[in-house]
């Protein structure tokens, strides 16, 4: 089954969990070209923070969806948000900020037109700003080092919910809420972001960690070596784009600019791009 879930935007009970799996990263802006001549704003409707750019709130610490490669901001999310610019005939303006402010600064409708930082849906989020369609679904996964033989897969419920036991986690993720239902009795170290997590767990500072599935993936093939999934657990969360919800227009646009991409292959060519499953 497909991943990407365009058209779908079901509230799923595992999108109940908190926040979902972003960081932070210095505050930076950078644009691409799309079309400097733009009127397509006005006709469609909605309003943007500057005219003929899509501003959008992302961070830079969650591989594969954002990140950074020589210094310029990169991954999945980065470059859908580029399509869906494409399609709408605008320019992006990128503000890499702490996850933490992406969606105040949505829903604020000064800061960002549009959010993208692998946001899970949840009806909490719901109440602050408009969700798009549901472009992705995550599960989470949890991590120890490979020469951990006290936590398995057979093991990890009693092993880690234990007084003395450390588990990272991004700050304000679903990874985060996931630790604190799951294993109460151990304590929760948070980070800004999944690398530091890994660093931590690579370090020996914590016993596992807890972050999403595509990204514990792609951080242990690409730099932490020494870590391994010791379980995937299917929770089912919807990734979508936020939008401020005065501005109703631009989610039509943003979801029609969406549609336009999965039915002509490039979410599914941005996939396999990025070696997202």
């Amino acid at each position: 089954m497909k991943k990407h879930l365009i058209g779908s935007f079901a509230i799923t009970a595992a999108a109940a969990l908190a926040l979902t799996g972003c960081g932070s990263a210095p505050a930076t802006s950078g644009s691409t070209a799309g079309s400097a001549e733009n009127a397509s704003a006005t006709q469609a409707g909605y309003s943007l923070i500057e005219d003929g750019v899509l501003t959008v709130g992302t961070e830079g610490a969650y591989e594969p969806f954002e990140y950074y490669v020589d210094g310029e901001i990169t991954g999945f999310d980065i470059d859908l948000i580029k399509a869906v610019a494409d399609e709408l005939d605008l320019e992006v303006d990128y503000q890499v900020v702490e996850f933490d402010t992406i969606i105040p600064g949505v829903s604020s409708g000064t800061k960002y037109d549009v959010g993208i930082a692998g946001i899970t849906v949840t009806p909490e989020r719901a109440e602050e700003i408009e969700f798009t369609d549901s472009y992705y679904m995550d599960d989470q996964a949890i991590v120890t080092s490979v020469d951990n033989a006290d936590v398995t897969e057979e093991t990890y419920a009693d092993a880690l919910n234990a007084e003395g036991i450390k588990i990272a986690a991004q700050s304000g993720t679903t990874s985060e809420s996931f630790i604190r239902e799951n294993f109460p009795n151990a304590t929760v170290v948070t980070f800004a972001g999944a690398t530091d997590c890994f660093a931590a767990l690579q370090a020996g500072q914590v016993d596992a960690l807890v972050t999403n599935r595509s990204v514990g993936a792609q951080l242990i093939a690409s730099s932490f070596t020494t870590c391994h999934v010791i379980k995937q657990v299917s929770t089912g969360e919807e990734y979508a784009i936020a939008v401020n919800q005065d501005n109703p227009e631009l989610t039509a646009a943003i979801n029609g600019a969406l549609d336009t991409l999965s039915e002509n292959g490039t979410i599914d060519a941005l996939m396999e791009q990025y070696n997202i499953k």
